[in-house]
């Protein structure tokens, strides 16, 4: 699926957040009492309990009620959409990785080795935090600004005033690629394989 397709399926589920948070509780009690059913000794008691939810819960699943998603499917979404101010995203993307308190105790940081090559790293949370290595077809100077065309079909632009050399044609040629890793308040920031410490601020502009 397009990511705008799939931005603007994700943005209809958000625009009734309040009713989809409700109900999401409701599905949740739903998987939650199925799996209870496991703690019961009594193995004829068990089997009656996993019947009657399991049949609750595939009512659910049939009538669009519980929407069962993969997270290499999510992190797809989060990946190509980095960048973007999609707040659906980021709202269905936690509410996906809710984690019990013990659980969020112990997660760490995770990472991703993409078929491009490059490398996506994972916050504690689950939320995207920087593409490494991601390679670059084009580069463009415009206003004295860099505006970086990545293979995967992103556009950025460079928005502060850091003074960068300008990159040849062969350069991305040769193998050129981006850093991109998540700020503060919304902020992204990039450096280029061919001047790593050049550090800039840029914005996803396609």
């Amino acid at each position: 699926m397009q990511l705008r397709s799939l931005a603007a399926a994700i943005a209809v589920l958000a625009a009734s957040a309040p009713a989809l948070a409700q109900e999401a509780q409701s599905e949740s009690d739903t998987l939650n009492r199925l799996l209870a059913c496991r703690a019961l000794s009594d193995d004829a008691a068990r089997l009656a309990c996993q019947d009657e939810h399991l049949n609750t819960f595939a009512q659910a699943t049939e009538t669009g009620r519980i929407v069962v998603v993969e997270r290499r499917a999510l992190r797809e979404v989060e990946r190509e959409s980095f960048g973007l101010n999609l707040p659906s995203v980021g709202r269905l993307g936690g509410l996906l990785r809710r984690r019990d308190s013990e659980e969020a105790a112990t997660a760490v940081a995770e990472v991703e080795t993409l078929e491009d090559g490059s490398t996506a790293t994972y916050n504690a949370s689950g939320s995207l935090d920087s593409l490494v290595g991601v390679p670059v077809s084009e580069v463009s100077m415009r206003g004295g600004k860099l505006r970086i065309t990545l293979a995967n079909g992103q556009i950025w632009a460079q928005t502060d005033s850091t003074r960068l050399p300008r990159i040849s044609s062969r350069a991305v040629r040769d193998g050129l690629t981006a850093d991109i890793e998540s700020g503060v308040l919304g902020a992204h920031f990039m450096s280029l394989s061919n001047s790593q410490r050049r550090r800039f601020r840029a914005e996803r502009v396609e």
